[in-house]
Parts: C-alpha cells; sequence; structure tokens
C-alpha cells in the first residue's frame, strides 16, 4: 500500500506567486515539516481548501486563508472570521476525491489539525494521525528531531511513534503578579487569568510574560518602566524599541531555522 503525507499550508505566506513548497517558508512549523516530507515520502502534498492537495511543485497564487473551526488548542487562530462552511468543505473534499481515483490503496498520513482528518476519513478507508504539539515551535523542534532520527538510520513508522509520543513537561508554577498596558490598564493575576480576561490575548504568551521569557504581550508588560518603549502600529502589532525587546532564553532551544537548513542541504545533496 502506497504511503503518502499531507501537511497543513499556513497563514503565513510569501507576497509573490511561487511553488506551493516555498509559499509558507515563512512558518517554521510548515518549514520543518516540509523538509520531514521531503526526507520521509516518496510523495506528499500541502492541504489547502482552496485547492485541494497541492503538490510542492504547484505554482500558485497568494490567497486568503479559511479555516475549518474558529478555534484550536494548537494554534493562536481565535475568533478567525474565514471559517469554511459545509458546502465550502465539501467542495475541498470533491477535489482530493478526484485526486485519489483509488483511496483503498493509499495510507495516508495526516501531519494536520484532526478537524480536517475527521472529513478525509470519509475518503480514505487507511488513515493515520499524528498529533502536534500544543505548542507551534514545539512541534517544530520534534519534527526536526524525526529529521535526525532518519538520518541516524530511523523507519518512517519509528519517526511517526516519536512524534505522537507526547512531550511530558512540567511547567514550573507562576505566581500571581500585576500587569501593565500601554493603554493604561493593569491587572493582576497570573498568565492564566490573563488570558481568560482579555481575549485578545492567549495563555502560552502571557504565561512567558509572567515568567520572564518575554518582555512585552499584545502590549502588556510585568515591568512597568517599560511602558514608554511600546510602540503601537496600525496593523495593531506592538513592538518594545530602544533596544528593550531582550528575552531570558536560558533553557530554550534556539535556532530554530539553521537546524531546518541544515536538514534541507543534506536532503538536497541526496
Amino acid at each position: 500500500m502506497k504511503k503518502i503525507g499531507v501537511i497543513l499550508c499556513s497563514k503565513s505566506k510569501h507576497d509573490y506567486a511561487c511553488e506551493a513548497g516555498q509559499m509558507y517558508q515563512t512558518s517554521v512549523l510548515f518549514s520543518a515539516r516540509q523538509v520531514f516530507m521531503d526526507m520521509a515520502y516518496d510523495e506528499w502534498y500541502i492541504n489547502t481548501s482552496k485547492y485541494g492537495f497541492m503538490k510542492p511543485t504547484m505554482e500558485i497564487e497568494p490567497y486568503d486563508s479559511w479555516y475549518i473551526s474558529k478555534t484550536s488548542k494548537n494554534s493562536q487562530l481565535k475568533n478567525n472570521p474565514n471559517i469554511l462552511t459545509r458546502d465550502m468543505i465539501d467542495e475541498w473534499l470533491h477535489k482530493v476525491r478526484s485526486q485519489f481515483p483509488n483511496p483503498n490503496e493509499v495510507e495516508l498520513h495526516c501531519h494536520i489539525s484532526m478537524d480536517y482528518v475527521k472529513e478525509l476519513k470519509t475518503i480514505f478507508p487507511n488513515v493515520v494521525y499524528i498529533k502536534p504539539e500544543v505548542s507551534f515551535t514545539s512541534t517544530a523542534w520534534k519534527y526536526v528531531d524525526a529529521c535526525k532520527m532518519l538520518t541516524n538510520g530511523a523507519t518512517l513508522e519509528e519517526c511517526l511513534e516519536f512524534l505522537n509520543t507526547k512531550v511530558k513537561r512540567t511547567r514550573p508554577k507562576e505566581e500571581k503578579k500585576w500587569f501593565y498596558h500601554v493603554d493604561s490598564r493593569t491587572f493582576y493575576g497570573n498568565g492564566y487569568d490573563m488570558s481568560k480576561t482579555f481575549p485578545e490575548t492567549d495563555n502560552g504568551c502571557m504565561y512567558g510574560l509572567s515568567m520572564g521569557t518575554t518582555q512585552m504581550s499584545h502590549g502588556w508588560v510585568i515591568d512597568e518602566s517599560l511602558l514608554p518603549y511600546i510602540k503601537k502600529y496600525d496593523s495593531g502589532i506592538y513592538r518594545l524599541t530602544n533596544g528593550k525587546s531582550k528575552l531570558n532564553r536560558e533553557g530554550q532551544r534556539m535556532n530554530i531555522r539553521e537546524e531546518i537548513i541544515k536538514y534541507q542541504e543534506r536532503y538536497a545533496t541526496k
């Protein structure tokens, strides 16, 4: 049975026409998954509601992203307005079905969200779901590590087992503290409280702010002296100016882009 991989497209895109495999490389998660696909599968695709399953060599133009559900535990796409209707989902399924006239002969390895997998099971009887970590960055690092496994002789099945094994982490406990916003709002509590009180924030970012691995998030700081250095752009993005954005990276894995490029170059020389 032919084993085929499929990964998700990304909200992050280049602003010019190019091959699908290049369009989303602004996303670290996409890039990490892509190099694993190149190394592990003879045939793989990029899933998008607009085109169905795209080969990475397919030429496409930039486009607005649509999503199959309103929120997702492993994303920051809260309250996204571009949600697929049932008719749009059925149209996407029709495109995919037309691409695979013999789905019984395919074992589809879905490196995509469960919402899409549930729909694809109506076409493909043999589906393997690869569950991501909650964090985009953690998931990307796992794919980098899976590339290393392949380089060291691991089988695809061993890599999939590794990717599906949840990383057990002990999240250090944070103390309640004051948070300050550039628009003069204040809040006392922890990162989880913040994410529930202010819908524009999320738990992971506010936890990082609370623990000092991030200096500022969504216009919030815990160091009140940083408020004069926060600038808000017309796009709604906040930045710390005057070199005040230095982060505490102790204990964090760094340079994931460099690691991805290393395996891309290794694959290119095969």
